[in-house]
């Protein structure tokens, strides 16, 4: 196949990977008058192609632009070249001024040991591991949120929520059922022409969201020929298969694209990793198995009695021992990973109309099914004296208390879920002369999120305790599952949580030349759009939001300083976005880009970001009138309000950079990228108050009202949706405002570095090459007018530095790649003593072999053989709630290997 990617330079004429788009504009003028208009294009491409060597390999981690237009297998030209739009920028052709983008090409997809998009991007030590990921499943709010087993991409530790993904330059429906993050995996990797990572805040450029970054997905266009492929992969106790295909075709005026995917993920169980579990004391830590277990336990004043294994029928006192206790893992049967089934397809179209006028389309439609093997249910509930069966070890006639497992009765809780999202756009693109082009767009995507599992109905679980009669009594007493069927069939409620995400967009934006300098040409970019949102809540709220946002906004590029000496440009971006629902805002962003000499490049930006607050935050409230342990640990009657608030406001942040890109001419091959950065942000929404504990954290007065007046109480009251509201108003204590608030902070400073090399030798080419970000500060406060605190290099936090390095060789159809990937120490805090988890250091390696045109109608096949975690590493023990490790730096599948086959036709 043959490949053509800016970020790889084996010619003898050097090109500027900061801004390649420069040397391609330089080196066309100079033939413009030397060939007719009709073989412009042939040319361009057939020179172009020269240059950069095409069909080298390109390692992940680059630090040039990826501008690859992949002409796909069996292409032989590009009847479509025209500038390119890179992330960071509307003015076509241009770079963003100031910020560094991070490209991986289809080399890079294609070279990578990851299975699907998000595995790909979450390499790069620029996004975090935190919030929603397919190996964490909560209810909480927020980032967390991922009943559905999503992942979500994190830039710079600063949320999911806070990195904007787009596609082609379009906004896609938000993920997850609380729509805070879109998971990349949704676009089959065979799709995928490049991918741009933009670690900058950008709302002066794509409005709310782009806080923490810009991921940028582009498809391919312009493929001509087929491709098919298939992969294996598989661990102890785990397996994962994959295959997809794409085809293309392309012609004078036009092409289309279509490719598919199908992913098929096993289950990955606790009982196969040893340090998946609550018992600490293999690792020297505490047992944390739970008392809610299979034979349970029975508390009577404040004694413990371990209920002895047997049908639990005719038992007395003294077959109970005072002190004792059962214990059983909340992971007993339970999954690590889901079993998880994807499904995807994307297409592209383009049509010349006329010399000045194209027609375009693409869009992806994606399924995923999931399947948890969660923890059985567990209650703990009070016995009477009617029931049947009672028995008490401590004082007779008294009423005991169990703590209870179901596993034996309902065995563990399997938690569905479901995934729709597609998303489809289309539009003009316009010459309007004197090198001016205009779009015209709409797009529409949609997201559906279905989950379903399972909770105890405590009115039909005391109604079958108060039972009197012992055929159809529910007997906690027993560890052999022997409760009647009916009974148990009615101890469970299911519980939905459906909603649906649409977006629809459509705007129109043109760019060009707006003045001459010496220096080049002032170029600008200027457009409006309107979006409608519309987020349903189907269950367990019903409830049903919309949302319109008009938006302008204008971009200029101004070259000071060019020709043969230093060059200096210039570019200032705004953006007006007006919501009917939160008001308006307006952001700028700055950029400088200075190359003193033709090697180095220094480049400063600055700009204002903001996130504004989904539907979901703004509403489903979920509120509840219950008991909470207050000071000196009395019992409190609190109104706790949680869920969305209608009252929120924009997050908003302060975004600048300085940089350096280097690409000494003495040292051919040699790129390094120093980036600075820095973010304060503000008016973050978080659920400080959504704590149970929250009457006993002094932290948390500021949500905390006691003694609240009548009218605000009946105030509240009026506003429905409250669970088990209390018999009078004048019954409540304190009101805790669990809900989402704007209270939040964060202020962080970073380094980030991108080094390569790449070389040839007289058997073949080498590379190697490193990212890694190392972060200076890491600071936050959940309550707004507290102090910052430093939570850097702490468990649940960015650690300091993460990096990841390769090095690599093609030697004939060889291609050998081994991967580096550190991640730092850090504290875990969350225990006393403060506990020192290590860093620990992974390696991967990639083995491609390529066989050119094994038979007729086969251009290559290539064959890849994948390991990661060559050594097997067990993660650090850390003492993580009641897990012996991190999930959030430490994948639980640990060695992976994987087969595949690929073939262009």
């Amino acid at each position: 196949m043959t490949k053509l990617a800016l970020v790889a330079d084996h010619s003898s004429d050097a090109i500027s990977t900061t801004n390649p788009w420069q040397y391609f504009t330089k080196y066309a003028d100079a033939m413009l008058g030397e060939m007719r208009m009709h073989d412009m294009r042939n040319t361009l491409k057939s020179n172009l192609a020269a240059l950069l060597g095409g069909g080298s390999l390109i390692a992940l981690c680059l630090p040039a632009v990826a501008f690859a237009q992949d002409a796909g297998a069996g292409s032989e030209e590009d009847p479509h070249p025209q500038a390119i739009v890179v992330t960071g920028s509307r003015i076509r052709g241009i770079e963003p001024t100031g910020s560094p983008v991070i490209g991986l090409s289809r080399d890079d997809i294609e070279q990578s040991t990851a299975s699907t998009t998000t595995e790909l991007l979450s390499e790069l030590p620029q996004v975090f591991n935190f919030g929603a990921t397919d190996a964490s499943f909560t209810s909480a709010n927020n980032q967390n949120a991922n009943r559905t087993f999503g992942t979500g991409i994190n830039l710079r530790g600063l949320g999911t929520e806070s990195t904007l993904t787009l596609l082609d330059g379009r906004r896609l429906a938000g993920a997850g059922t609380q729509s805070q993050y879109f998971d990349p995996s949704v676009i089959p990797t065979m799709a995928i022409a490049r991918l741009e990572v933009l670690a900058d805040g950008s709302s002066g450029i794509y409005g709310s969201d782009a806080v923490g970054g810009v991921v940028n997905i582009l498809l391919r266009k312009d493929f001509n020929g087929a491709e098919v492929m298939g992969r294996v992969r598989f661990a102890d106790g785990f397996e994962e298969y994959q295959a997809g295909a794409a085809l293309g075709k392309t012609w004078g005026s036009g092409s289309i694209m279509v490719a598919g995917e199908f992913n098929r993920r096993g289950t990955l169980f606790a009982a196969d990793r040893a340090y998946y579990t609550d018992n600490l004391a293999p690792f020297g830590g505490p047992d944390l198995r739970s008392s809610n277990a299979a034979p349970g336990n029975v508390t009577v004043g404040g004694v413990t009695y371990a209920i002895p294994d047997g049908n639990g029928e005719n038992l007395t006192a003294g077959d109970f021992t005072a002190g004792t206790r059962n214990l059983q893992s909340a992971y007993l049967g339970a999954a690590v990973l889901p079993e998880q089934e994807r499904r995807s397809a994307a297409a592209t179209f383009e049509q010349d109309i006329t010399d000045s006028i194209q027609v375009y389309a693409q869009g992806y439609y994606a399924e995923r099914d999931g399947l948890l093997t969660g923890p059985a249910l567990t209650a703990q509930f009070n016995v009477p004296t009617t029931n049947p069966f009672y028995v008490n070890p401590g004082t007779p006639g008294q009423t005991v208390t169990v703590a209870y497992s179901f596993i034996n009765e309902l065995g563990n809780e399997r938690s569905a879920s479901s995934q729709q999202s597609y998303h489809i756009t289309g539009g003009l693109n316009l010459k309007l002369g004197a090198d001016w082009s205009a779009n015209v767009f709409y797009a529409y995507s949609h997201d559906g999120e279905r989950s379903l599992t399972r909770q105890i109905n405590s009115g039909a679980l005391n109604a079958a305790l108060a039972n009197t009669n012992p055929a159809t009594a529910f007997n906690p007493f027993s560890s052999t599952g022997n409760n009647n069927p009916a009974t148990i069939a009615t101890l469970t409620n299911p519980f939905r949580v459906d909603t649906n995400y649409g977006i629809q967009e459509y705007g129109v934006s043109a760019d060009g030349p707006l003045l001459a300098l010496p220096a080049g040409d002032i170029r600008v970019a200027l457009g409006a759009s309107r979006q409608q949102i519309n987020w349903q809540d189907l269950a367990p709220f019903q409830t049903n939001s919309d949302r319109t946002i008009n938006s302008v906004f204008g971009e200029v590029y101004v070259p000071v300083l060019g020709g043969d000496g230093p060059e200096l440009n210039l570019s200032a971006a705004a953006r007006y976005d007006d919501y009917d629902d939160v008001g308006d805002t307006l952001n700028p962003k700055l950029g400088v880009t200075f190359r003193p000499v033709a090697s180095l490049t220094l480049r400063g930006s600055y700009g204002k970001s903001f996130r504004a607050p989904t539907l979901s935050d703004k509403g489903s409230p979920f509120n509840q009138y219950r008991q909470l342990v207050g000071p000196s640990n009395v019992l409190t009657n609190v109104l706790f309000l949680r869920g969305g608030n209608p009252g929120l406001q924009p997050e908003k942040a302060t975004t600048w950079s300085l940089g350096a890109d280097w690409k000494p001419l003495s040292l051919p091959g040699l790129k390094l990228s120093f980036t600075y950065y820095n973010v304060d942000y503000t008016n973050r929404i978080a659920t400080p108050g959504n704590d149970l504990l929250a009457l006993q954290k002094a932290e948390l007065a500021p949500v905390v009202t006691y003694n609240p007046p009548l009218a605000v109480v009946n105030q509240i009251l009026a506003g429905g949706l409250f669970s088990a509201p209390p018999a009078s108003p004048s019954d409540v204590q304190a009101i805790v405002d669990g809900r989402k608030v704007n209270l939040g902070a964060n202020k962080t400073d970073g380094l980030e570095f991108i080094g390569s090399y790449e070389g040839d030798a007289s058997w073949g080419s080498w590379r190697v090459g490193v990212n890694a970000t190392k972060i200076l500060t890491f600071d936050r406060s959940i309550i707004s007018g507290t102090p910052l605190r430093d939570v850097l290099n702490t468990i649940n936090n960015p650690v300091s530095f993460i990096a990841r390095a390769y090095v690599g060789a093609d030697v004939g159809g060889l291609s050998a790649t081994m991967f580096v990937n550190h991640y730092g120490s850090y504290d875990n805090d969350s225990i006393t003593p403060i506990q020192d988890v290590p860093a620990h250091t992974e390696f991967d390696l990639a083995l491609r072999y390529t066989v050119k045109q094994p038979f007729s109608i086969a251009q290559d096949v290539t064959f890849s053989l994948d390991v990661q975690d060559i050594f097997d590493n067990d993660p650090p023990y850390v003492q993580n709630g009641n897990l012996a490790f991190d999930p959030n730096a430490h994948s639980p599948i640990g060695r992976t290997i994987a087969i595949g086959v690929r073939a262009g036709f």
